[in-house]
């Protein structure tokens, strides 16, 4: 192949051909296995081949003679002829470049002269390896096609024409010695053909010297590698000769076509490297709808010519379609070209000059891509493969549209940018992802510059047909930060906006329309201290809304257009009610009835007189009232299958649109990140960024689901999905916990809010659990095969059986809501406690009716003091232990474990069966059943002052006392109750 650039003005001077690599076996034209093989192999005919060997002695010397003569009497004169004009300049530049390839030529045939001397002088002469021009074959074709491309160009500018006008003394002088000469090349009496000829027929000749002699080597041998050897080197020998032969017809025929045009074309057009292919003059097509009179095929462009002006495309963003898709007028025959701004049609008369056109246009836009032109440059009509239809090129939009002026580097199909691609605009725009027919789609970044300040806003999501839609994040330049779903490049859906900025900092969790805050979101406003949960309508507050303050305040109200409108409800942190009117800053107004902690209510107008307090007129009661249940709030006003569509829209979107790998990204989230900007963004709406360095991939994902469908591998499958991150299923988990944190982590850890969150969480395990159903029935269909009726009946229970497995990551939210709303019930709880411990043993035992034949004194005529025995301190010991324990563990389960290894145990030791028994307990010598025992009780178990702290503190003690007694004072203990209550329980957060 010609692997020099092809055409333009920068294409290389320094061109040179190599042979196709599959021509030979090792690239070369001479291997070292070919040479030993000749080198043991007998050789007949010797006589024979020492003779061809002497013919080509003498070819080589008569070769290096009349190089010698031509260097003396044509290149050295000329060369000392430098014109003055710039433009001849040029001309001689390419002149001083032909006569390096000349030398470099002559320098190599007067050394193989030598070593073809050096050969024929020995006595064992005559063999293969004597041939130089076999095991260097690759030096001499890379030398006569560098020669002859030099010539051409030269041809091209005219180079000779004007080299015989040349007005230099020195070549006055040499003229008539160079007649004299040339006269043995031509009878013409033109110089500058004359020059022509001289400069390029020997070298012909010699090749066709090379021809004869290879052909006779090769008739000389017999069958076997040498004769292989031959065969390949005469072979590459005649590409030679017809490329010499096609380089010198395009260099006359491109030379013709810059005579005929004018200097506003050649000025623009001519360069030295670029060669015509073809012109519709000589091959008539026309293009439709009279679009040009003229075309013009080069080497690397294709150019139009109207009148004096012409338009020329790259041929690197050509594509040549015959099945151009338009009705042709009858007796036409059409080709369709496409270019990245324009579409037209080449039409013809004679279907064979149609074929013709489409081949030479498919073999020149395949060599312009591969940079470099066949060996030879034409084979024969319909040989050679199409150009690709993929390509990577950079191209400027110069038509007008949204692209105008704009450059693309990437990849292109059929003239649109197609892949991967990079799209830079002059006011800094720019964007970096996938396209899809020439619009950006797929996953993409782009940067948009801001015009006050030197910042930009970052893009990072997905696109549809050259709007953004899907998931996404958007780092804007005033240091907001955008984590949600787009559509038509604005917000639509669930998404989250931050603001991280010192000053008026705040987040919006929740559901947007047309890129404003619409529907069912909460706001969280870090500079007032507060979050509002509620309905939102254009970026204001518009529906029932609940908001909760950092000092505990929470009050649910109805807002109009960012206003609040009619009465609403106001809970207090003393347990106080207020149902009325109040202002923002929660002044009683209007009519109201305020009831008060301790039973009394207040009903009438309030009033608020300038900074001297509140006025009221109304009615005071004492009488007692039964309390309403208004401390859960928001259950009526946000049913909870309204709260969060806007997440499971989206998962269930791609669900009905049958689990597409390349829309995953866009409907779940994305995981992966694909450029540093990406790296700016330290969260994540629905995954997170892991270690996880398995790639869950759909196909995987539902080949898994079929496997897993069993009780116990469900159970497994849905633990490992939940915790990952890249899992469909741990994305939405990760999304609903993302909503949940919004809601009641920080402020919104109000205990008026526990109904809300329990039912939120049973609301996420049932909508888990439908997604997951989801995904197993597009993964049955993918098998042809529909989700079974008789499935096993523990599968109906599936929420439950997700429930267990989500908890984890509500529980510090959940837990905290919980202990707000028992905290009265945990005080009284531990005040029971630490009073149980002041109780004598039997006393104790009495209390909470354990039968007599289970206490471990027998003898109950013994005197206190050996009653107080050690069983009493280890037993009590081992309570506080286990109360620790299930105060310091988080997982509700591992509550259950201990709870169930001390009940076990407690069975176990009654029973007299020590082995499941405390370490320190399973020694009989540790544990002194016998009755008589004089040891004393330790004091510091009888001093209520050494409880552990973390038992006498009733926020360390979150159990669940059954009866509340009032919030009054806590009553005497009775038998009946603790009996009834004593047992510690974990809390039930959905009871």
């Amino acid at each position: 192949m010609w692997e020099g650039k092809m055409g333009g003005k920068n294409s290389s001077e320094n061109s040179r051909i190599s042979a196709p690599p599959g021509d030979l076996p090792s690239g070369e034209f001479s291997c070292a296995a070919s040479l030993q093989a000749m080198a043991t192999a007998g050789i007949s005919g010797i006589s024979g081949i020492s003779g061809i060997l002497g013919s080509l002695l003498q070819l080589e010397e008569n070769f290096s003679s009349c190089l010698a003569r031509i260097d003396a009497l044509v290149l050295k004169p000329l060369l000392q002829a430098e014109p003055q004009d710039p433009k001849e300049k040029e001309n001689f530049q390419l002149l001083v470049l032909l006569n390096d390839r000349f030398q470099s030529l002559w320098n190599f045939t007067e050394e193989n002269s030598r070593i073809l001397r050096g050969k024929s002088q020995l006595e064992n002469s005559g063999c293969i390896q004597d041939f130089s021009i076999l095991w260097k074959g690759e030096v001499f074709l890379s030398l006569y096609i560098q020669y002859f491309v030099t010539f051409a160009n030269f041809v091209v500018v005219q180079g000779f024409e004007q080299a015989a006008r040349s007005k230099s003394d020195a070549w006055k002088l040499h003229k008539a010695v160079l007649k004299e000469f040339l006269r043995d090349f031509t009878s013409e009496s033109s110089l500058g053909l004359a020059l022509h000829l001289v400069l390029h027929k020997p070298f012909q000749e010699h090749i066709q010297g090379y021809l004869q002699l290879l052909s006779q080597l090769h008739e000389q041998l017999q069958e076997g590698s040498e004769r292989d050897v031959v065969a390949t080197v005469l072979q590459e020998f005649g590409k030679l000769e017809s490329f010499i032969s096609q380089v010198l017809d395009e260099a006359v025929f491109t030379k013709e076509l810059w005579k005929s045009l004018g200097y506003k074309f050649t000025d623009v057009l001519c360069v030295p490297e670029r060669r015509l292919l073809e012109d519709s003059r000589n091959l008539p097509i026309a293009s439709g709808a009279a679009r040009s009179e003229r075309l013009l095929l080069f080497d690397d462009v294709l150019v139009l010519i109207q009148g004096n002006s012409f338009q020329s495309f790259d041929l690197k963003l050509v594509w040549v379609d015959e099945n151009c898709g338009e009705k042709s007028a009858p007796g036409l025959h059409s080709l369709r070209i496409t270019t990245p701004e324009e579409t037209f049609v080449l039409s013809t008369k004679d279907p064979q000059m149609k074929a013709v056109w489409r081949w030479k246009l498919e073999q020149a836009v395949r060599q312009a891509l591969n940079g470099k032109r066949d060996f030879p440059l034409w084979g024969r009509s319909g040989e050679g493969s199409e150009a690709p239809s993929r390509r990577f090129f950079t191209y400027v939009f110069r038509m007008e549209g949204r692209l105008r002026g704009a450059t693309y580097e990437g990849e292109w199909l059929w003239g649109k940018p197609h892949g991967k691609g990079t799209l830079k605009w002059r006011d800094g725009r720019n964007h970096v992802g996938d396209f899809q027919e020439g619009l950006e789609h797929g996953f993409g970044i782009c940067l948009v510059p801001q015009r006050s300040e030197d910042r930009y806003d970052c893009y990072k999501c997905h696109w549809y047909q050259g709007k953004m839609r899907g998931y996404g994040i958007c780092e804007y330049g005033n240091d907001l930060v955008y984590r949600g779903y787009f559509k038509d490049n604005v917000r639509q859906g669930f998404g989250i906006l931050e603001n991280f900025s010192a000053e008026h900092p705040f987040r919006y969790t929740g559901h947007w329309e047309n890129d404003k805050k619409n529907g069912y979101g909460v706001w969280d406003d870090k500079e007032r201290g507060e979050r509002y949960i509620g309905m939102w309508s254009d970026d204001l507050r518009h529906g029932e809304g609940i908001v909760v303050t950092q000092s505990g305040l929470c009050y649910q109200r109805t807002f109009h257009a960012g206003k609040m409108v009619g009465s609403g409800i106001l809970l207090l942190e003393d347990d106080s009610v207020y149902e009325g009117n109040f202002t923002e800053e929660l002044t009683f107004v209007g009519k109201g009835k305020l009831s008060l902690a301790n039973g009394f209510v207040l009903q009438g107008t309030f009033s608020s007189r300038g900074g001297r307090g509140l006025s009221t007129h109304g009615v005071l009661s004492t009488a007692p009232e039964p309390r309403r249940q208004l401390d859960q709030l928001g259950l009526k006003e946000f049913p909870v299958e309204k709260r969060w569509t806007g997440i499971f829209e989206q998962f269930l979107e791609f669900l009905h649109s049958g689990c597409k790998e390349e829309t995953e990204e866009s409907y779940t989230g994305f995981h992966i990140q694909t450029s540093k900007e990406l790296r700016k963004s330290q969260e994540y709406l629905c995954c997170q960024r892991g270690s996880e360095e398995i790639f869950w991939k759909i196909e995987e994902i539902l080949e898994d689901l079929v496997e897993h469908t069993g009780p116990e591998a469900l159970q497994g499958y849905l633990e490992k999905a939940l915790e990952s991150s890249l899992h469909p299923l741990g994305k939405l988990l990760r999304a609903l916990t993302a909503a949940f944190q919004a809601t009641f982590a920080g402020i919104g850890a109000n205990r008026h809010l526990l109904a809300m969150a329990q039912d939120e969480v049973k609301f996420y395990s049932r909508k888990i659990w439908e997604f997951y159903l989801g995904l197993l029935r597009v993964a049955l269909e993918r098998k042809g095969r529909a989700p079974a009726e008789d499935a096993d009946p523990s599968l109906g229970k599936g929420p439950s059986l997700v429930l267990p497995l989500i908890l984890p990551g509500f529980y510090p939210e959940l837990s905290m809501l919980y202990m707000l709303q028992h905290q009265r019930e945990d005080e009284l709880y531990c005040q029971g406690i630490v009073e149980l411990s002041l109780f004598p043993d039997i006393q104790l035992l009495e209390f909470l009716d354990v039968q007599k034949h289970l206490w471990p004194l027998k003898d109950l005529t013994l005197t206190s003091n050996q009653r107080r025995s050690l069983i009493k301190d280890k037993c009590f010991l081992s309570a506080t232990e286990c109360l620790q324990k299930l105060i310091t563990t988080v997982d509700p389960r591992e509550k259950l474990e201990i709870l169930r290894r001390r009940i076990s145990w407690n069975v176990s030791f009654h029973l007299g069966n020590t082995r499941n028994a405390p370490f320190h307990l399973r020694d009989p010598r540790n544990v002194p059943f016998q009755p008589g025992d004089p040891r004393n009780v330790p004091s510091h178990m009888r001093d209520t002052r050494n409880v552990p702290s973390n038992i006498a503190d009733p926020r360390n003690v979150p159990f669940h006392l059954g009866t509340s007694p009032g919030p009054t004072s806590v009553p005497p203990l009775s038998s009946t109750l603790w009996s009834q209550s004593i047992t510690p329980v974990i809390p039930n957060f959905f009871s």
